[in-house]
């Protein structure tokens, strides 16, 4: 590190102490003596709170009036107050937001190669306050202009001249221009107030602070207070600075024995073995307390388990605006609202957007003053919709916001919610119309309105409190400050993740049974709180502290590095700073000299996904101590095996535990057989079951996987978000052929041949081009459209096109007797049975020709036909094996099989010779599957099914199964695999396909609980 410019030994003294939290009697005799000599004298420390600790001392010693203990940056700007030039000091909102105003009138251009973000106005922010008088304002530091020593210095220091700029024109100055400025008055004049300043426990002194004291030192005394683990302060000074000890030498109370600690071997755990351990040190009613980094979020985990345990707690909030619900809300809202905004109506910008989680999200949120089936309609309706513009998006907020007014309006009133507006339409509004104050006074309005236990059950009036302040201070900051300080509210809104609001919550317990010493009712009550807060606590004043999450996140070994430190060397304004080791150190040794009789330590050693959390430096310390004492260091490690103590609040207390063997997972019950397969209740009559109507698809499903026709069919684990892929595309394809055969028909057209092959291309792109825009406005009879979203998705449906008019083409030359005579004809409602079983579904296409034979066509818009290729199962593979010698053989695609045996059974009496699959993807389309054997192709253009070169029977080969023997076979063997599905056979296929690495995942694992 660097040392400090030189300093007069006269003016500067370190003084060793042997003190833990409270004055001891020398630091206070050092002041008492300091006031009387100087007629004032200043105690600077870190906090207020430990501003208030040391005036109770100094009062108890009956030297308080002489003496003022207060904060660096209040010490500064109390000077600043009587020896000013009538300037107020900035405040950190205030500088915040004036930067930000700055880089919202800076283009791009203009602070290249910086950007305007929020870590850039942070950073600028930083940089003003710390050194502004090196940058902006060196003539008051005797010096010449800095110079910039690269491009980004140069927009840095152009970004803070325009700063200090706005700072003079406000009549604001900061606190370091404050400091450089008194430190020339100070030198000068030697004022009582500014002859002695004592520094106590002040872990960091930025530069400008620096500069007062050592003006102070000039014209009088600064006095460092430094106790053991502080002392590597003393490093960074001049070695000529004279060192004294004030106090004999004997250290005052440290914690007597050695620390406990406890290790939880991952987060499951983490809450039941604090909770456990907690409770063993309060025992009969001890004081507890529970130090922190994060002092919150472990009262968040550990509370109810100690409520449970008869054992209250309480906690002090601090929450930041991104913390609170409002915040949380507010932000989110902005973001998508500018996103809609800058989108528009563009349908290939919608990506940017689309499908608004942060709306629902909004709805589900108690601020809304919506209710969660309102949230769960609206986001279903958003996602469903891929063609929904913003218009119609804000739309439907207002409808479901009318809806829900009107509702309450007409309820009892006395009830919870009959007097809370519904404002999920009217915040969006605000925020789109660049309102933001009216829509926080909407939230207020609602958080006001809601009663306590929609913020949570437990501490809810706590929570709506703090919800109630947040947006109350919020709108303060931007209807007031950012008004007083001539700032756009476009700029005061980025500000507002500095806000921050404060309230205590207690964790209550109405079945405590101890008693505590004196033989009272008081009920114990751990307090949870920061580990330098516990720090400041009196040596011995509680019974036991418990530090929780000991690991290097929570209380890291780490520096403050980049650019404002980098810079601040450049300037030779670096800080003087205790290491975070010295820091830490000093601050565990205080927390734990508060506790009498027990401290404990704990950490959890693994993440959630089992990685190592590595212990904090002052965990290896102190075990290294008591091993190096040559005592037995007591480590207790707590597992997560016992699931229900470590799930239950009240670890299982009163709860029956028994071992359960679970089902196999690919079995069903008999009760639920019945309800799940084959049947289902008669809609007009509940109480009989009826047969279930299955697809063609859905039994191909089956006979193919039986776990995932059940997972897909009957736990159906959908996504709700209309998508943009095969699924999608391959509906498209089917409305447009499906609409140019049946326009074709309509102009007298059967069929596409060779001789109207251009007219039918033209009509294929007439229909598409409709087709394109009904999707666009979701207007489709499939089940999902097809809307692009972007200019890339707009090229994929554009690619569609010239596929199609390969299709057409192939159409020309092939099956040439046949002409397309049903389209997605359906059997809904026919009473068509195939295998002993009611059918539905729809097929494609059907083609016939004069003497009443049927071709099935199924459209598949993918590229590999030849994986619906289906060879005559009598011929003998080369291995020797003949597949029809198995008596469940079936082809590995059925739909369209089943189809052809259904139209024989159908009212239509066909008499079905093909079940092809048509490919409409790609270059090269092509039909495959299996037709009767004077259908297939002998030469190239010869009429028939170009390209498949085998039929049934496939005589060529010794093969004798026929095309109608073929339809028998697989409706039997299916017939069958139903019988097995009534029977609730749903296990696994021995050879798992595709659509089983999806399925097959989702839990299906036997456990015994």
């Amino acid at each position: 590190m660097q040392l400090l410019p030189r300093m007069g030994s006269m003016g500067l003294k370190v003084y060793t102490t042997q003190s833990v939290t409270a004055l001891t009697g020398a630091e206070i005799s050092l002041l008492e003596d300091a006031a009387r000599a100087c007629g004032r004298a200043t105690l600077l420390v870190p906090s207020f709170a430990e501003r208030d600790v040391c005036r109770r001392a100094l009062a108890d010693a009956r030297v308080g009036t002489g003496v003022d203990v207060t904060t660096p940056g209040a010490w500064i700007e109390g000077l600043w107050e009587l020896f000013g030039d009538g300037r107020r000091v900035v405040s950190p909102l205030e500088r915040r937001m004036l930067v930000s105003a700055l880089m919202g009138r800076r283009d791009a251009g203009q602070i290249a190669p910086l950007r305007d973000n929020p870590g850039t106005t942070r950073l600028i922010s930083q940089i003003a306050e710390a050194l502004l008088p090196e940058i902006a304002a060196s003539s008051v530091l005797g010096r010449g202009e800095v110079e910039p020593g690269g491009e980004s210095e140069r927009v840095v220091f152009c970004l803070v001249r325009a700063y200090a700029d706005m700072l003079a024109a406000r009549g604001l100055v900061e606190a370091s221009e404050a400091a450089s400025i008194l430190a020339g008055l100070v030198g000068d004049s030697a004022p009582a107030c500014a002859r002695f300043v004592a520094v106590r426990d002040v872990p960091r002194l930025p530069g400008y602070v620096m500069r007062l004291l050592r003006a102070v030192a000039g014209a009088g005394e600064v006095a460092l207070l430094l106790n053991p683990d502080q002392r590597s302060l003393a490093s960074e000074l001049d070695a000529s600075v004279e060192t004294v000890g004030l106090d004999d030498g004997r250290p005052t109370s440290r914690f007597q024995g050695d620390p406990e600690f406890l290790e939880v071997a991952g987060p499951h755990a983490r809450g039941a073995a604090y909770a456990r351990a907690l409770a063993d040190l309060v025992g009969d009613g001890r004081d507890v307390v529970v130090a922190a980094a994060r002092p919150s979020e472990v009262f968040e985990e550990v509370s109810p388990r100690l409520a449970a345990r008869g054992i209250s707690s309480e906690c002090a909030l601090v929450a930041r605006f991104g913390q609170t619900a409002v915040g949380r809300q507010f932000a989110a809202l902005s973001d998508v609202v500018a996103r809609m905004k800058e989108a528009g109506e563009d349908p290939e910008r919608a990506a940017t957007w689309w499908p608004a989680p942060e709306l629902a999200d909004w709805l589900y949120s108690p601020l809304s003053g919506m209710d969660s089936n309102s949230a769960r309609m609206f986001d279903k309706k958003i996602r469903s919709n891929r063609s929904l513009t913003p218009e119609a998006v804000l739309r439907t907020l207002q409808s479901y916001q009318s809806q829900t007014t009107t509702k309450r309006q007409r309820s009892d009133q006395s009830k919870p919610y009959a007097q809370v507006p519904a404002v999920c339409a009217s915040v969006v509004s605000y925020l789109w119309q660049e309102r933001p104050v009216s829509a926080l006074k909407a939230m207020c309005a609602v958080a006001t309105a809601l009663p306590p236990s929609a913020f949570g059950w437990r501490d809810g009036s706590v929570r709506a409190g703090v919800e109630v302040s947040m947006a109350a201070k919020a709108i303060e900051t931007l209807a007031d400050v950012a008004r007083e300080l001539d700032v756009p509210q476009s700029a005061a809104v980025t500000v507002l993740d500095g806000l921050t609001v404060s309230a205590r919550r207690r964790a209550e317990s109405t079945d405590f049974a101890h008693t505590g010493y004196e033989g009272d009712a008081d009920m114990p009550c751990v307090r949870f709180m920061t580990l330098a807060e516990a720090a400041l606590l009196p040596a011995g004043s509680v019974d036991a502290v418990f530090v929780a999450d000991v690991d290097v996140d929570n209380f890291p070994l780490s520096h403050e590095e980049g650019a404002l430190a980098t810079l601040a060397a450049k300037l030779g304004a670096a800080p003087m700073e205790l290491e975070p080791a010295a820091r830490l150190r000093d601050l565990f040794d205080r927390a734990l000299a508060a506790a009498r009789s027990h401290a404990v330590l704990a950490r959890v050693t693994h993440d959630r996904q089992a990685k190592d959390r590595y212990p904090a430096a002052m965990w290896t310390e102190l075990t290294a101590a008591v091993r190096a004492a040559g005592r037995a260091v007591t480590v207790t490690s707590v597992g997560e095996g016992d699931i229900v103590a470590d799930l239950d609040t009240a670890a299982g207390m009163g709860l029956k535990r028994r071992r359960v063997a679970c089902l196999p997972p690919q079995e069903l019950g008999e009760d639920a057989i019945r309800h799940l397969v084959l049947y289902q209740r008669d809609p007009n009559d509940p109480s009989r079951l009826v047969p279930r109507q299955l697809s063609a698809s859905q039994i191909e499903g089956y006979v193919t996987c039986p776990l995932c026709w059940f997972m897909s069919s009957r736990v159906r684990p959908q996504s709700l978000d209309a998508g943009f892929g095969n699924m999608e595309k391959g509906n498209f394809v089917h409305d447009v052929m499906h609409r140019l055969h049946t326009e074709l028909t309509e102009e007298g057209v059967p069929r596409v041949t060779p001789e109207n092959l251009e007219a039918c291309l033209e009509k294929l792109r007439d229909v598409f081009d409709c087709v394109c825009a009904e999707h666009a406005r979701n207007k489709t009879s499939s089940s999902a459209a097809l809307v692009a979203h972007s200019a890339l998705e707009h090229v994929q449906v554009d690619e569609i096109l010239p596929q199609l008019e390969a299709v057409v083409r192939y159409e020309a030359g092939a099956l040439a007797p046949f002409a397309p005579a049903y389209l997605e004809y359906s059997f809904n409602g026919l009473g068509v049975e195939y295998a002993g079983r009611p059918l539905g579904g729809r097929i494609d296409r059907v083609d016939v020709d004069a003497e009443g034979r049927a071709m099935v066509i199924d459209y598949k818009h993918r590229m590999d036909v030849n994986a619906f290729r289906l060879a005559d199962p009598t011929v003998a593979k080369r291995d020797g094996t003949v597949p029809a010698d198995d008596p469940d053989w079936l082809p590995e695609h059925t739909q369209s099989l089943i189809y052809a045996q259904a139209l024989r059974h159908s009212e239509l009496a066909l008499d079905a010779r093909g079940a092809l699959y048509f490919s409409t993807k790609g270059g090269a389309p092509a039909m495959r599957g299996a037709v009767s054997e004077e259908f297939v192709e002998v030469e190239s253009g010869d009429g028939r099914v170009p390209g498949l070169r085998t039929g049934f029977p496939d005589a060529e080969h010794g093969g004798t199964m026929g095309f109608d023997e073929l339809l028998d076979r697989v409706e039997q063997t299916i017939a069958r695999k139903l019988d097995a599905l009534e029977a609730g056979d749903v296990s696994a296929a021995e050879k798992p396909g595709a659509r089983c690495a999806f399925n097959h995942d989702l839990g299906f694992e036997r456990r015994d609980a």
